[in-house]
């Protein structure tokens, strides 16, 4: 609602000086009759902040009513000025506005089919109120298109973190440089002056190929293969519309849109897909490319000189190359990624192993004086209870060395620190550690088990050690931390969370290199599950669990 509100605010200052502006410029020559024409627009704005989709019918609605208006009645008598044979800056303001709510406050699908409806109808309102077409008009109109479309995603995505959110808020670099290519196609690439309204279709197949290389790295062979889809329709689609129409349209040249968009999904599925499927891809784009091509030398009656196939095909290799180039990259930074991972692993491993070596030497000393003790003893009663004894730590000796052994089979590797050793008191030696803690204020709650083995005690304090460190690293605007270790569901559980408002992604790595990586391989050792990631609300959450022995310890 505080969004609302404050995009509310925006909106009504920004039509405010639109309005002034008309006021300006028709008001002061033509009087006070024309500047009513806005109004109807201007009220299907806030009419949109609550009721998205009728405020789009209504805003639809309003400008082909006015126009109809203005064309029955003449406006060069009516309002005595030929800029209401266009729109008004308030009447385009309003109905950018209109365009960037529905795309925010809706549904995709209904979004998608506002937005093309609206275009739609701002075309149809200036062809009504100008019966002929004017150059300006659809550059304007490109123009205006594009920023409305832009700010309602940038609204869609101002909010939360999801995967998608997040992913084509890192895609801005290719997104504006395509946006700044439509607007060239508009300008200047294509002969707008000469083709007339026809230009909308190519301007639409450049916005469709766009998108698709936006969306390109979450799957670039579907991408690749749509984009291949949309130039071949959309090619052959003009030449049949021209056949038609009898309109050669000379003057269309590919839409430099179209040209990046196709070397960006080139470079992508080179980069992720396998040598298969990225020929196969490429070769599909390359085929489409081609008989969009024939298609409109026929539409244009003009045939592409040498020079226009050696350009491409120097694109296509450029294309090709650069995604070949970030692909190694991938691969070497993914081996090293391994090798670390690899590493840090097995420094686990073995920080483990050296703990569980003092464990079971602490339990066959133990035997070893039991059974001495044993032989001394005459009462044949406190024998039995001294070999009871030397069977529970001839267990737990056992199941230690079976943990050590099942550590040591892993496969992959990295780099950790190793757990300080904790004493017999673990819950003082967490609360030593959150005493120590330089960061915001720890809060703890503490509810071990009466007795704990010690490999489990000392998983719990280096998470507990690691998690803190990665919140006095990442997290430098958290207020509070809170720690949790609590027995549930046979299992003692393990939970660090922080409060900190700004959203960073925290790396693999702890105090120790690859901290995370080392955590969850000791946890997964003991049979249990770890997770690492954002909170629920705010912040990050460590949650680690696993099983207590059936004895409760």
């Amino acid at each position: 609602m505080e969004t609302v509100a404050t995009v509310r605010r925006w909106m009504a200052g920004l039509l405010a000086v639109a309005y002034l502006t008309d006021i300006a410029v028709l008001g002061s020559l033509w009087g006070g009759a024309a500047l009513l024409v806005p109004l109807p627009m201007v009220a299907t704005v806030f009419l949109a902040l609550r009721r998205p989709v009728l405020g789009g019918l209504a805003c639809a609605g309003a400008v082909l009513a006015m126009s109809v208006v203005l064309r029955e009645r003449d406006p060069y008598s009516f309002f005595g000025v030929q800029s209401l044979l266009s729109l008004s800056a308030t009447e385009a303001l309003a109905g950018m506005m209109v365009i960037a709510i529905v795309i925010w406050r809706t549904p995709r699908g209904v979004a998608a089919a506002a937005t093309l409806g609206l275009l739609a109808s701002a075309v149809c309102a200036v062809l009504i109120r100008r019966p002929y077409w004017h150059y300006t008009d659809l550059d304007l109109a490109s123009v205006g298109a594009v920023l409305a479309v832009g700010a309602g995603v940038a609204l869609r995505l101002g909010g939360g973190d999801s995967p998608m959110r997040t992913f084509l808020r890192g895609q801005w670099p290719l997104a504006l440089a395509l946006t700044l290519a439509l607007l060239v196609d508009s300008s200047a690439t294509l002969d707008i002056d000469r083709l007339g309204p026809y230009a909308a279709f190519p301007l639409l197949a450049a916005v469709a190929t766009a998108v698709c290389a936006v969306l390109g790295p979450r799957d670039a062979l579907h991408w690749t293969i749509n984009a291949a889809v949309i130039v071949a329709v959309s090619g052959v689609g003009i030449a049949v519309l021209a056949y038609l129409l009898d309109h050669p349209m000379s003057g269309l040249r590919p839409p430099a849109a179209i040209v990046a968009a196709q070397m960006a999904l080139v470079a992508y599925v080179v980069r992720y897909c396998d040598r298969q499927k990225a020929t196969s891809a490429v070769v599909a784009l390359v085929g489409a490319d081609a008989l969009a091509t024939i298609a409109l030398a026929a539409a244009t009656r003009d045939r592409p000189d040498t020079e226009f196939f050696l350009v491409a095909a120097f694109l296509l290799l450029l294309s090709v190359a650069t995604g070949q180039y970030f692909g190694s990259r991938d691969r070497a930074r993914n081996q090293s990624i391994r090798v670390a991972v690899s590493g840090a692993q097995q420094a686990e491993r073995m920080a483990l192993a050296r703990e569980l070596h003092d464990v079971v030497a602490h339990h066959v000393t133990g035997i070893v004086v039991q059974a001495q003790a044993a032989q001394l003893v005459a009462d044949p009663a406190k024998t039995a209870q001294a070999l009871a004894k030397i069977e529970r730590s001839g267990t737990e000796a056992l199941a230690a060395m079976r943990m050590l052994v099942g550590s040591m089979r892993g496969t992959q590797a990295g780099e950790a620190g190793a757990a300080d050793a904790a004493t017999a008191d673990l819950a003082a030696d967490l609360r030593a550690v959150a005493a120590g803690f330089p960061g915001p204020e720890v809060h703890m709650e503490l509810s071990l088990p009466d007795t704990l083995p010690p490999e489990a005690g000392r998983t719990v304090l280096r998470i507990v050690q690691e998690s803190l460190t990665n919140v006095s690293k990442h997290a430098q605007d958290a207020s509070r931390v809170s720690v949790t270790v609590e027995p549930a569901d046979g299992e003692l559980r393990v939970r660090v969370s922080d409060d900190a408002t700004t959203a960073r992604v925290r790396p693999a790595g702890g105090s120790g290199g690859y901290g995370l990586v080392g955590m969850r391989e000791r946890v997964e050792l003991l049979g249990g599950a770890f997770a690492a990631g954002p909170g629920e609300t705010a912040g990050w959450t460590v949650d680690a669990r696993f099983p207590l022995r059936k004895d409760g310890s």
